[in-house]
Order: structure tokens, then sequence, then C-alpha cells
């Protein structure tokens, strides 16, 4: 690979062996080099794949200009929410979370702090999410000097929800939230229950919950399903099923999707293990 301009010393743009463009970014990586040399590839610590000549232009205006300690803030949050909960990212999460990161920062120096309305739901729902949003804010006081509330943690905690669900429109996590919510007091509602929310079988089914909202929104549903399975957890998990009913009731009334039996399935069997302990 050879450097096609160099943004910094910390960065190059370059392009990979699909003709794409890229950002490789690294300690030193730009540092004495020209347009043609060869990219030195030990000093690669990440690579950003632009989508379009917009997206590289703005990344050239503006990400190369931050601060190196937005980027390590940034990298190192990421970092963190993947080896410490296992969170599927990609490199480009680094972006938003950098951005936000630079943003925050110079609200807060000016003295805008703003309120997030989805706090309680998103503490509730994104709980693992919100812990790498408080980490991202212990970073960024030691870093920065700079104290934020809670509500910022929440802001940072929606990209890594978004990181994971692959989307971008804002407007999908609100509406994935009431879905969830929705779901959530149906079951409650049903077993007579207040599930716990710190249980590894809540945040398991949470989990399946936004993935399936996911589905339904872009009108997707599961290839096969095995009826027998079906009808052998119908049996043996009645109340779950019932309660299932209820759920696919609600999802058809309200948006107008047939919630298949495969779904119904896994809905069934984290139903019976997120209540199992509560009847």
């Amino acid at each position: 690979m050879k450097i096609e301009k160099i943004l910094n010393n910390n960065m190059v743009l370059s392009y990979n062996t699909e003709g794409k463009e890229v950002i490789l970014k690294g300690k030193s990586i730009g540092f004495g080099k020209k347009k043609g040399d060869e990219v030195d590839r030990k000093l690669v610590e990440r690579i950003f794949v632009q989508n379009d000549k917009k997206d590289a232009r703005h990344f050239e205006e503006y990400f190369a200009k931050l601060p190196q300690k937005y980027w390590e803030i940034s990298e190192q949050t990421v970092d963190y929410a993947k080896s410490e909960f296992g969170m599927q990212l990609n490199e480009r999460t680094i972006l938003t979370v950098c951005d936000h990161i630079a943003g925050a920062a110079d609200r807060y120096r000016n003295g805008i702090i703003l309120r997030n309305a989805m706090i309680w739901e998103g503490k509730r729902f994104y709980p693992n999410e919100f812990k790498v949003g408080q980490y991202a804010l212990d970073l960024i006081k030691r870093r920065l000097k700079l104290t934020m509330e809670e509500d910022e943690a929440m802001f940072l905690a929606f990209h890594f929800v978004y990181g994971q669900l692959n989307r971008k429109e804002p407007e999908d996590l609100e509406l994935i939230t009431k879905i969830i919510k929705d779901i959530v007091d149906i079951v409650e509602a049903s077993y007579q229950v207040k599930l716990n929310t710190e249980s590894w079988d809540y945040r398991r089914f949470v989990t399946h919950i936004r993935f399936f909202a996911q589905r339904m929104l872009q009108n997707k549903q599961y290839d096969n399903t095995d009826e027998e399975w079906f009808h052998l957890l119908k049996d043996k998990y009645r109340k779950s099923y019932n309660c299932i009913v209820k759920i696919a009731d609600y999802i058809h009334d309200q948006y107008y999707y047939e919630v298949d039996r495969e779904e119904m399935m896994y809905l069934m069997i984290h139903i019976e293990k997120v209540t199992r302990d509560l009847n």
C-alpha cells in the first residue's frame, strides 16, 4: 500500500486491495513521509474504510484535526466495550464516539449541559452500554479534566447500541426502546411480577428483543421453522406461550408484522428463563 495523502503525523490516506479509499491510523505513520511512499504496515493500528467521497472529505477536514486525546479516549472506550462485554463493533464506532466526545467537550466548556430524556429507560434496557458510557466519562474526567453528567454517559451509550445494530437512524433507537419496554410490560403483567433487571437472563432477554425489533423494522423473518419443536415447547411452556400470543397480537396491531413461529419459540425460551425464579 502506498501513501496517497498525509493527513497528520498519525494518519494517512491510502487505497486497499479492492481500490477503496481508506484512512490508516497509527503512531507516527505519516511522520517524515510523502505521497507515494510505502506504508509501514507495522505502524498500522486502525483502518477506516470510507463509504464515499463525502465521507472521506469529512474525515480529512474534521477527524484528522481532532486532538490526539479524543482519539485515545474513543479507542480505549471501544476496546473496553469489546473486551468487557463482548460487543460486536466495527472501527467506525470509534469515529462516532470520537465525534461525540469532541462535541460534548466543547459544549461543557461553554457551560451547555444537555439532559437525556431516555436516561431511565436506557439504564434499564441498555445497562452494559451505559456502563461503557460511564467508563468514557471517567476517561474524559482524567484526560480532559472535564466532569460530565450521567446524561452524557447515556448519550454515549446509544452509539454502542447503534454500533451493534448496525443502524444509523436515531429514530430507530427510540422506537426499538419502546418495543422493548412494551414487551417487558406485557411479560410482567402476564406473570404479575417485576423482572430482575440485574439478572443475566433478563439482559439476554432484552438483547434478544432488541434484535427482534430490528428484524421487524427491516421486515425480516427466520427462514425455517421446526414445527415439531414449536409444538413441544408450546405444550411444555403453556404459560409462556399464552404470553407470546399477547406479544404477537400487540406487534401485529401496532406494527402490522406477523411474528413467525421460529421467533415465538425463541421468545418462549427467553421468557421461561427470565421468569423461572419469580413464579
